[in-house]
This record gives C-alpha cells, sequence and structure tokens, in this order.
C-alpha cells in the first residue's frame, strides 16, 4: 500500500514525539542548574537545533544561535522564568506542544489563522524574516517563479514560502513541483546544491551563511519574496498567558536598551528587529 506524503510526515512527528523521554536528558541547561531559582517556573521549549544562526550547536557542543540566546536573555531579566529546550522537528515539535509535553515552540514562527486561533503568540516581534529566491551559483536566468513553472522547487513545511509557492500554483498554467522538507534551510539549499531542485526560497542571511562556511555554489536571486515578523509560539492556557506576558516585557526591555539589536547583529549579521523598508 502506498502512504501519501502527508501521512507519511504525520507518523514521523508522533514518532519523534514518542522518543521524548529520550531526549529528555538533552535539556539545555548549559549555565548550570545552580544558577537558577529554585521557585522558576520551568518553561520546555521545543527548537529545532539544527538551523544556524537561529537554533543550533556550536563547536563546544552548546545550544545557542538567535531565538534560543533571547529566550537566556529573557531568563536573565525574570528568574521567575527558566527555559529548558528540548531540540525536535517542527511537525514533532506541534504534536508535542498539543500533547502538553512541551510549553513553547522557538522556531521563528509566524501569524496564521489556524495558530492564532489555537495558541498564544507574545505580542513583541524578535525579527523580521527577508526571503528570496535560491538558485544555482551558475543559474543567472531564474528570477521569479514565473521563471520555475514546472520545476522542481525545495520548500520547508509550515513555512511563508511553501504557502506562496501553493498560492502561485493555484493560477499558474503550468505549476511548479514542490518538495517538502521538515529539515529547514541546510536540506532545501542542500538540494538546490546537489542540482535535485531547481531552487527554494530562503533568507538572505542564512545563504550568505552557508555560501562562507559550507561553501555550497548557490546564490540568492531577484526581488523580496516576504517580509515576515516572527515570534515565539506558546500553548494556550492562562499558566502560558503568564508567561508570554514576561516575555513581553523582558523584549520590551530589550528593543528599548538595544540588546535585541546586538543580538540580531551578533547572529543573523544586521538589524532585523525593525521591519525592512521596501
Amino acid at each position: 500500500m502506498k502512504l501519501s506524503n502527508k501521512f507519511l510526515r504525520m507518523l514521523t512527528a508522533a514518532l519523534m514525539v514518542a522518543g521524548l523521554s529520550v531526549l529528555a536528558g538533552c535539556g539545555s541547561d548549559e549555565d548550570g542548574s545552580a544558577s537558577v531559582n529554585k521557585d522558576a517556573k520551568t518553561v520546555t521549549v521545543a527548537t529545532r537545533g539544527t538551523v544556524k544562526p537561529y537554533s543550533y550547536t556550536d563547536d563546544d557542543g552548546k545550544l545557542t544561535g538567535y531565538d534560543v540566546e533571547i529566550l537566556k536573555e529573557v531568563e536573565k531579566r525574570d528568574p521567575s522564568l527558566h527555559f529548558e529546550f528540548k531540540p525536535m522537528a517542527v511537525d514533532a515539535a506541534f504534536v508535542a506542544m498539543d500533547s502538553s509535553q512541551v510549553d513553547m515552540i522557538a522556531n521563528q514562527m509566524r501569524h496564521s489563522p489556524a495558530r492564532d486561533e489555537k495558541y498564544i503568540f507574545p505580542k513583541e516581534v524578535n525579527n523580521y524574516t527577508v526571503r528570496k529566491l535560491v538558485v544555482p551559483e551558475d543559474d543567472n536566468t531564474t528570477k521569479s517563479l514565473d521563471d520555475l513553472k514546472g520545476k522542481k522547487v525545495a520548500v520547508t513545511t509550515n513555512s511563508e514560502f511553501a504557502d506562496l509557492v501553493k498560492k502561485f500554483n493555484e493560477t499558474a498554467d503550468t505549476p511548479i513541483e514542490i518538495i517538502y522538507t521538515d529539515k529547514g534551510p541546510s536540506e532545501t539549499m542542500n538540494l538546490v546544491a546537489t542540482g535535485r531542485a531547481q531552487a527554494a526560497g530562503e533568507y538572505e542571511y542564512i545563504v550568505s551563511v552557508a555560501k562562507k562556511e559550507k561553501n555550497l555554489p548557490i546564490k540568492a536571486v531577484g526581488p523580496t519574496l516576504t517580509k515576515v515578523p516572527t515570534f515565539f509560539l506558546l500553548r494556550k492556557d492562562d499558566d502560558m498567558q503568564q508567561v508570554a506576558d514576561k516575555i513581553d516585557a523582558a523584549l520590551k526591555a530589550m528593543r528599548e536598551d538595544g540588546t535585541l539589536k546586538k543580538l540580531s547583529e551578533q547572529y543573523l549579521g544586521a538589524d532585523y528587529t525593525s521591519e525592512p523598508a521596501e
């Protein structure tokens, strides 16, 4: 019996959640549990842990990245909170949060009608993502989605770029062939670099990092496709609403004193904390 891709993704996510107990020992307490306020509320945070510069493991085996360091700074400013990180894919993170195995997702989350109804978004923006087409370095003809009709394009499941391509296909005379992955930008860019996809849609600074650190033969081209505000995402209940309010207070202070800008410049290469101009 042939299984659909959607079913396989759901099955994979469920199996990953089933393995959370194995990951329990991998929670991120690099700063030392002795420094944690014993009365602090522990908030379990699902994060990919594999996507630089947002959430990744550094050369010393320490979980870091823009999203992770924001929450570490929030904890420093508000000792009533303690964040414990659990690495997992996005699909698994949603399954885990729906089953109350994690409290929160730190993974460049964006608003959508379904998410707004089901989860809590803090009010403060983490950063804005600027996404462009990614093509092989020797491709000098692809500049827009129109140039990709009938060709393979790699997208990350649940991303705004996936939504953009699906919407394009609704009216296209020749639709784009979509390759879905939940492994994030590293996989979509690798698919392009190895010729298994003609293009992807990723953030400019991620492409720059990949070219510099992994020597991938790719480049970002064309106009800006999307510029989207990103947030943390929390389980919807009274306790998590209080946590969201505390995160908002800390993020607002970080924005006002320049800390958020400094983190963005350190990890993202520039200040993406304000909405970019057209």
